[in-house]
């Protein structure tokens, strides 16, 4: 018999605290075949599960895997309950932000504005969901440099979710993502303001729920090193790196902290250190991009120039 919403998410919890990624997506395999044999009995079950397991996949950087679950979610919503209801908006939030990491951000903010108006035709406007997206399609217009419309986007999330008791998490996030605006805009002072606020936010939240605190520590360590303040931005980049592998393992956001802990011990002179943070990045990089990537082979030509100096 499949199990209920309460025991799956129950177990669910228990499997990533103790951060045994192989067995978190055993799991989820295992609850998806039951649920599926069980449908539409456990339909809301079944798109839970799908969409966890879109996030899994997105989380460990399985980008094919994740739009192809996310995908499977969004079939069994139309079918039971249509295409103009939250849960459907929900999932397609969670997708656009698949498509976003694997850089097609055109189809991502596509999917981004698709939920947003159904969000808005359900009358969310005033819900975390709606902020949620808001901030998402702010995300992807920086990352098209498109500053105007990712300031306002960004803007109004974060208006909503400070009128929103409780939501230290969002708070951060929202803080967090006006950080990396202010940065790419050229704007030092408030991107630095943004990040403190963002970690101060993130804090208050409880450790076992934190899953973004790294990208924050990322936010303010980067803006530390431009400061030249390498022994706090080392700091950060480790503790960082410690929480992305406890959430998602030594996934590309994994790779990418190594290999800013690279530059930093690079400018500190520990050059031995630097290269094993250098190994590090290649060993991710070659196993979840492939040798010929380009991620890949920049790590390695630096991997080479810092060994000719011992």
């Amino acid at each position: 018999m499949a199990k209920t919403f309460d025991t799956f998410y129950r177990e669910l919890d228990a499997l990533y605290d103790q951060g045994d990624l192989q067995r978190v997506e055993r799991y989820l395999q295992e609850q998806r075949e039951q649920y599926v044999q069980e449908y539409p009995r456990y339909f809301k079950e079944l798109v839970a599960v799908c969409n966890e397991m879109g996030s899994f996949y997105r989380g460990t950087s399985r980008y094919d895997r994740s739009a192809e679950a996310f995908q499977s979610a969004l079939g069994y919503i139309e079918e039971d309950m249509g295409k103009n209801c939250i849960q459907y908006a929900t999932v397609l939030n969670n997708m656009a932000g698949t498509y976003r990491l694997t850089g097609d951000y055109q189809k991502a903010i596509t999917l981004f504005l698709e939920a947003r108006d159904i969000y808005l035709a359900q009358g969310q406007k005033d819900s975390y969901e709606y902020a949620s997206v808001l901030n998402n399609i702010s995300q992807a217009y920086l990352e098209t440099r498109t500053y105007d419309q990712a300031i306002a986007y960004l803007k109004e999330a974060l208006a909503l979710v400070r009128r929103i008791s409780g939501s230290h998490q969002d708070i951060a996030i929202t803080y967090n993502n006006l950080a990396a605006l202010y940065r790419a805009a050229g704007d030092h002072d408030e991107a630095k303001r943004c990040a403190k606020e963002a970690i101060r936010e993130f804090e208050q939240c409880a450790d076992e729920e934190n899953v973004h605190y790294a990208a924050g520590l990322n936010s303010l360590a980067g803006i530390l090193y431009a400061e030249q303040q390498y022994e706090q931005a080392l700091e950060l980049y480790q503790k960082s790196a410690a929480y992305t592998k406890r959430f998602f393992g030594e996934n590309i956001e994994y790779g990418v902290t190594c290999r800013n802990m690279y530059w930093v011990c690079e400018k500190l002179g520990r050059i031995e250190d630097a290269i094993a943070a250098l190994e590090m990045a290649k060993e991710n990089f070659t196993r979840l991009l492939g040798a010929e990537h380009d991620r890949t082979l920049a790590v390695a030509d630096d991997l080479r120039r810092l060994r000719g100096k011992l």
